[in-house]
């Protein structure tokens, strides 16, 4: 069948309360600063981008008398431009644009802000060089504060890679919490995959994963966890592993003052439960404590719901599709979609997904598949089908296999039943 760098004076003053903790002073030993090379001091220049060519612009305005001053909360005054403020700062276009009384009066007063980091920022704002300690995150944190505040990308994303946010397993989730509380996306983000990195580490190094966390995930909060549990990019081999994975948090926590059943439900209920093979659900998820309710009798509620609504999918042979109401754990996880086991689990109108791996899609048509006579004739467009969904049109019983349409091309293609996954 055809297939068809550090100043005197900026030693870290914090002026902000909205500012965190800043992490334990560990640092990875290959830490790159992410501002050039390092060098034998921690001092490094902080500056913008010279290819921007922003210095020239700034030195040009520097000609001119300034027309704005800002002032620390030590009463230091810093002369500016507008001109430059607003090109590099929403924030001061703002300001300088609404009608505000600081419009007519060119006095901006900053009772919160120490002279150390105004003026570090101004000169950076100006493409001028100021030399930070680029390896303290007691200075770090509040220059990233500032520039967050202030509106600036580029010294946002500048500082949130230099070495006071390289992360280890000491610092992770102090610097997580920090781009959480700034909203910076790329550091938060990268926070992200360091945990999910030690999420792989744990689950490759101990099957078992329940004798102790690292840090690194013990520490983590409900909601981080969360977010983490519910990511298609969780680097897990079964369901069964994410299952473990919170089950060891929630056994972490299960102190006299450990996590309430609402913030357990949210952390169980992330799971895909459909993904979950019917004994283990039986056997491990109903009789654990961490799922009843406070006299250890009844499962709550919630969790049944959810727990029932996997054992059913799998009692009805992987047909729920047809049969059961979208639920939460009706979402299938990207990497580790169902597959379909037997050609009697195929029916016309079923949406499926083709396999993402070529070469094993390649390999599967070259071969008849079990309880076939006939095996797919591959040809090259076929690569296209990959990870792509299809809607089977009819079955072929030749090639145990079913007859779907191309959704880039709009043509028939043939696979056999094995390279199919639930969708």
């Amino acid at each position: 069948v055809a297939g068809g760098g550090a100043a005197a004076g900026l030693a870290g003053a914090r002026s902000s309360n909205d500012v965190p903790a800043p992490p334990p002073a560990k640092r990875a030993a290959t830490a790159s600063t992410g501002l050039g090379s390092s060098s034998s001091s921690s001092c490094e220049g902080l500056m913008p981008d010279a290819a921007s060519g922003w210095a020239r612009v700034a030195e040009a305005a520097e000609i001119l008398a300034p027309d704005v001053f800002l002032i620390a909360c030590d009463g230091s005054e810093y002369s500016a431009h507008r001109l430059v403020l607003c090109a590099r700062s929403p924030f001061f276009l703002k300001m300088f644009s609404s009608g505000m009384n600081e419009q007519c009066s060119g006095r901006v007063n900053f009772p919160d802000l120490g002279p150390e980091r105004l003026s570090a920022v101004l000169a950076w704002m100006y493409g001028r060089k100021a030399m930070v300690d680029l390896s303290s995150a007691a200075v770090v944190f509040p220059l990233l504060e500032l520039a967050k505040r202030w509106e600036i990308g580029e010294l946002c994303d500048q500082l949130s890679s230099c070495e006071a946010c390289t992360l280890c397993d000491d610092n992770v989730l102090s610097i997580w919490e920090l781009a959480q509380n700034f909203c910076l996306g790329k550091l938060e983000a990268r926070c992200r995959e360091f945990v999910m990195r030690q999420i792989a580490e744990v689950l490759k190094s101990d099957k078992q994963v329940g004798k102790a966390l690292p840090p690194s995930l013990r520490d983590l909060s409900v909601a981080q966890l969360s977010s983490l549990l519910e990511s298609d990019d969780l680097p897990v081999s079964s369901e069964e592993e994410v299952l473990e994975v919170a089950l060891a948090y929630i056994k972490e926590h299960s102190s006299p003052n450990g996590l309430s059943h609402p913030d357990i439900d949210n952390l169980l209920l992330k799971i895909r439960w459909r993904l979950v093979p019917g004994p283990v659900i039986a056997d491990r998820a109903m009789f654990d404590p961490s799922a009843k309710e406070a006299d250890g009798g009844a499962i709550r509620p919630q969790l049944l719901a959810a727990l029932a609504d996997g054992m059913q999918f799998q009692l009805l042979g992987g047909q729920a599709w047809r049969k059961l109401r979208p639920s939460t754990a009706n979402t299938l996880r990207a990497r580790h979609r169902i597959p379909i086991r037997a050609f009697s689990e195929l029916a016309p109108g079923m949406t499926v997904r083709v396999i993402d791996d070529v070469e094993h899609l390649r390999s599967l048509c070259k071969r008849c598949a079990p309880g076939a006579r006939l095996k797919v004739e591959w040809v090259s467009e076929m690569r296209a089908l990959a990870g792509t969904t299809c809607q089977v049109k009819e079955l072929r019983d030749e090639i145990a296999g079913a007859q779907l349409e191309d959704p880039i091309d709009r043509i028939a293609r043939y696979l056999p039943f094995d390279a199919l996954l639930l969708a």
